[in-house]
């Protein structure tokens, strides 16, 4: 089999953790969606649930790797229950922190390479932070964004994590633990407020409330956390355009940003799925939605014997820098024109997505 310059393709061999994750049900939709090639690269994926393969367990990584003899792991396995990380530190720790290492050092010792999926929750909001993204935002005027009529925001790479919750800590811990383990040969992208057609998220999440909720009742959400939706899909999109991209070209290895273009508060996110939803026939009529502030949901929930862990004031991501690495090469956008799109025309292809599979 050869690639479009008349090169022989080469086959990458994936192992893919977490497959039970939204995430890496996206990863596979979109790689067969493409004939399992991008870029001149073939790619032989073996999907493990945690069932197959616990990553925080070094016997269960080493027999997964010696059966695979991956070339690249893609780590979607992830402790992503938030609020009961909090009482739950242990095993948090266990498969967010202690899992990555063990993956990156199996691939120190194989030679593969590594895409570990991070979080915006290991940053805060704080007047720090938001200081630095002040600072960052008179870099970002690179002709590449300019001319493509996009300006970014959002925190960048080099903003300073502070995570709040025991989830946001245990992340952090994990990304630091493969950059110091494999340096150049990981990659490791922090997204955030991710959705899709799979699993449980807020976007699903708000169609089923949507759906269920009495006339005169209105649905509360949080208007004071603002961050930047992403579609799974879209990410996925971006995971293989990143492995198969020729290494050489400096954008192969690092710490990366990636989140759907903008920035919104769960509120503004909420209003937009039910316009959407509305349009495409999802929901069948508007259901009042109302803003509430993150202290006060937090007492109704205690109220109701549920104790929420504290999420981040501001963590919308920018995503300047993997866009810039990605430059020229096309193949990505072509595959999903809204990788580089604002997050609304990332929810209107999901919601088509999920309108079109009747869920």
């Amino acid at each position: 089999m050869y690639a479009p310059n008349g090169e022989p393709e080469s086959t990458v061999t994936v192992l893919l953790t977490g497959a039970d994750s939204q995430l890496s049900k996206a990863l596979l939709r979109v790689l067969a969606k493409a004939a399992y090639r991008f870029d001149g690269r073939t790619f032989r994926v073996h999907a493990l649930s945690h069932a197959q393969l616990d990553i925080g367990d070094k016997q269960s990584v080493t027999a997964a790797f010696a059966h695979v003899k991956p070339d690249w792991v893609i780590n979607c396995a992830a402790y992503n229950a938030v609020d009961r990380a909090e009482t739950a530190a242990d095993e948090a720790y266990r498969v967010n922190s202690l899992g990555p290492e063990l993956l990156a050092s199996e691939c120190a010792l194989t030679g593969a390479r590594l895409v570990h999926i991070s979080s915006d929750y290991v940053f805060s909001g704080e007047p720090a932070e938001v200081a630095e993204l002040a600072l960052n935002q008179n870099s970002l005027t690179d002709s590449s964004l300019s001319n493509s009529g996009l300006t970014e925001s959002g925190l960048t790479e080099s903003a300073t994590p502070a995570p709040l919750s025991v989830y946001g800590k245990s992340k952090l811990a994990g990304e630091q633990a493969v950059l110091r383990i494999l340096a150049e040969r990981a990659v490791v992208i922090r997204t955030a407020w991710l959705y899709g057609v799979d699993g449980h998220n807020f976007v699903k999440t708000m169609l089923r409330l949507m759906t269920s909720m009495p006339d005169s009742q209105p649905l509360s959400v949080i208007n004071d956390q603002i961050g930047s939706p992403t579609w799974a899909d879209a990410l996925a999109h971006l995971i293989w355009q990143l492995i198969a991209s020729p290494l050489n070209v400096g954008c192969g290895s690092g710490l990366f940003h990636y989140a759907g273009q903008g920035q919104c508060s769960w509120y503004e996110f909420a209003l937009e799925i039910q316009r959407q939803a509305l349009a495409l026939k999802l929901l069948d009529k508007a259901v009042p939605i109302s803003a509430i502030d993150s202290l006060s949901y937090a007492a109704k929930a205690l109220g109701k014997g549920n104790k929420l862990a504290p999420r981040p004031s501001y963590s919308a991501l920018n995503s300047g820098r993997v866009r810039q690495c990605l430059t020229g090469q096309n193949s990505a956008s072509t595959h999903c024109p809204e990788l580089w799109r604002d997050w609304r025309w990332q929810l209107k292809a999901m919601l088509e997505d999920y309108a079109a599979k009747g869920l």
